[in-house]
């Protein structure tokens, strides 16, 4: 399979911290936002706290890929997690979206292609989420 991440939710990231901070802060979620984009130091302090049992804010974003798959390969991962969406642009070529715990949650169970690319496709995007993973995949 390949996979490559074309579109991604800006300052997931941050979007994730202030989601975090709602639920212990009267402060209003988009004043929060707006802080933790320019405190990118906290946004990290703040989800390497997060207990992933409790991974419901790791979904407040989204990301969507390109891929080129078999239709076995799509089943594959739509049976072992049903929270990414597959949209087929024909011959081979989907369009898949998820969101950043679909990721943590399929690239912390499975170790097969689709797990290693989308693992590796949130680097750059989610830093901080993607160094959780590498931990836990230790």
């Amino acid at each position: 399979m390949k996979l490559k991440l074309v579109s991604s939710t800006p300052d997931a990231e941050a979007l994730i911290a202030a989601a975090v901070l709602t639920t212990t802060s009267g402060v209003q979620p988009s004043v929060l936002f707006d802080r933790m984009v320019s405190r990118l130091e906290r946004v990290r302090e703040i989800i390497s706290r997060i207990e992933v049992q409790h991974g419901s804010v790791l979904e407040h974003n989204r990301l969507t890929w390109a891929a080129e798959a078999d239709d076995s390969e799509v089943l594959g991962v739509l049976l072992r997690n049903r929270f990414f969406s597959f949209t087929r642009l024909g011959d081979g070529k989907w369009l898949v979206s998820g969101n950043l715990r679909s990721v943590y949650e399929y690239a912390e169970r499975w170790r097969d292609d689709f797990s290693e690319k989308i693992f590796e496709s949130i680097r750059d995007v989610a830093p901080t989420v993607y160094g959780l993973i590498r931990g836990k995949r230790a």
